[in-house]
């Protein structure tokens, strides 16, 4: 019998199962809140047969779990607890490695059916955000100047290593900018609209979107509102300059800079702020744009 099949094996003489938010640690439940009791046996096996898997790994998930599921026999002896791991891995005191599931999501639409419907809500969100993740990578890696294309891919691994961008990689971004854009209000231009892509959030962004910052606090102002004059219609630089002059200690002499720009661009990025529908950013807008005597960051 493959190591696979064992829980499987083990299964077989299953009448109950519980089901309790938190993961396991050996045959231990760590969460203390029941969300699901079923005893019918067609619902057992289906649950069962739910929890099918490929093969085991060559590790553990960091974390104990989301669910553990209890499996009892028809004596109420408890026959194995097992851990379910973000809708892809399952762990049981029987192997020493977690398991891949063959279909995490049919664990969650067995949940739904028997009424617990939040785990499933919980992972699709989670599928909609790792897609929008995706998404705003790409518009990242699109408006990226050409002349720093081979430095992406060693940003965009930085957020899945230590999340710190290598050292000396901002110098070479401003390096290869302006060697290869030197006019500054071109080059403003496009490191507005570099940075106006991806997330377009001030906070709590993947450390790849930063890559142009550096460059732009060295920028003067002058050529970000000469940028933003010659380029009226592109969202992305309203949208990077947003990001820029009402992010956080941003700029050397921030609130001197905003104060800067004109009225009537000020007026154009509070407008792009309120219509992204990102609350922060609307926020830190209302707070550096509306007012040129009140620019406090808080």
């Amino acid at each position: 019998m493959t190591s696979e099949a064992a829980l499987g094996e083990v299964l077989r003489s299953a009448a109950r199962v519980r089901v309790t938010n938190g993961g396991v640690s050996g045959v231990r439940v760590l969460g203390e809140d029941v969300l699901l009791e079923v005893a019918e046996p067609a619902a057992v096996r289906q649950l069962i047969q739910a929890l099918a898997v490929k093969q085991t790994t060559d590790g553990y998930c960091m974390c104990h779990g989301d669910l553990a599921f209890e499996f009892f026999d028809r004596s109420g002896r408890l026959t194995a607890a097992v851990g379910f791991h973000h809708a892809t891995y399952l762990r049981w005191s029987g192997w020493d490695d977690d398991a891949t599931l063959c279909d995490g999501g049919a664990v969650l639409r067995w949940l739904a059916e028997q009424g617990v419907e939040g785990p499933l809500a919980q992972e699709e969100q989670r599928q909609w955000e790792r897609h929008e993740q995706r998404l705003a990578e790409q518009r990242w890696r699109a408006a990226a100047p050409a002349a720093v294309s081979d430095l992406l891919d060693v940003a965009v691994a930085a957020g899945s290593t230590d999340g710190l961008l290598p050292e000396g990689i901002h110098r070479l971004v401003a390096q290869r900018l302006e060697e290869a854009i030197p006019d500054r209000v071109e080059r403003a231009g496009l490191m507005l609209a570099w940075f106006g892509s991806g997330t377009g959030r001030c906070s709590g962004f993947p450390v790849h979107e930063a890559l142009p910052e550096p460059a732009l606090a060295e920028t003067p102002i002058a050529y970000l509102i000469q940028a933003m004059q010659v380029y009226p219609t592109d969202a992305r630089i309203d949208a990077g300059a947003v990001r820029h002059l009402c992010g956080w200690k941003t700029r050397k002499q921030q609130a001197r800079d905003i104060a800067k720009v004109p009225a009537e661009l000020r007026i154009r990025l509070l407008m792009a702020a309120r219509e992204s529908g990102d609350d922060d950013k609307r926020r830190r807008a209302e707070r550096w744009l509306s007012t040129p005597s009140r620019h406090r960051q808080r």
